[in-house]
């Protein structure tokens, strides 16, 4: 269980910031609620903030983004300035309202440590691909927007071989060439990162 209490207004002000740009990725984004001594930390793919609280019970609790939604249009109609939020496997309370989901869930602090910007590109995905294990990947939520760059990638060296056909260009080529290229690209991010 995570349990805390914090601002209404700072909680519904972080759900909003954190919900940008997130429609096409609603149905599968998740965001983590850490809760360690005086703060709490709301983080989705490219978002993170903290914010001031009073943490009876310390940990991570993970809630899919509609969840996370629909708690905010609850939130809006208490009349307080201060929300009591409990965690457990399969729910999450605010106050005395409760909302049930079978993918929230409990999570060890520090499991998402791969990340990407709300805006990422199937390359950007494909590259943490290569710098991350499966594992890792799946820990911070980053499996469904990997799968869907996965999905548009071999859609994309298909038509691209289907197009080069004619010039003997054969699939594999294209494939070479695009595996190649996301390589590079992890580089750079790996060198753009060890720089800041």
């Amino acid at each position: 269980m995570v349990e805390f209490s914090l601002s209404l207004a700072a909680f519904k002000k972080a759900i909003r910031t954190v919900m940008v740009g997130r429609s096409e990725y609603m149905d599968h984004d998740t965001a983590d609620l850490v809760a360690v001594a005086d703060t709490v930390e709301l983080c989705s793919t490219g978002t993170s903030i903290v914010l001031p609280a009073t943490v009876v019970q310390g940990g991570c609790g993970r809630i899919p983004l509609v969840v996370l939604r629909n708690a905010k249009r609850a939130a809006a109609s208490f009349k307080k300035n201060r929300l009591r939020v409990r965690i457990e496997g399969g729910r999450i309370k605010l106050d005395s309202f409760s909302f049930s989901h079978p993918e929230i869930e409990l999570k060890p602090i520090g499991t998402r440590i791969a990340d990407l910007p709300i805006n990422a590109t199937a390359l950007d995905c494909l590259a943490v691909q290569t710098l991350f294990s499966a594992e890792e990947i799946a820990e911070s939520g980053l499996a469904p927007r990997i799968l869907d760059a996965q999905e548009i990638a071999v859609w994309s060296i298909k038509s691209a071989a289907d197009t080069l056909a004619k010039f003997g260009v054969p699939l594999e080529a294209v494939r070479d060439l695009v595996e190649a290229h996301i390589a590079l690209h992890a580089r750079a991010t790996v060198a753009a990162l060890a720089q800041t």
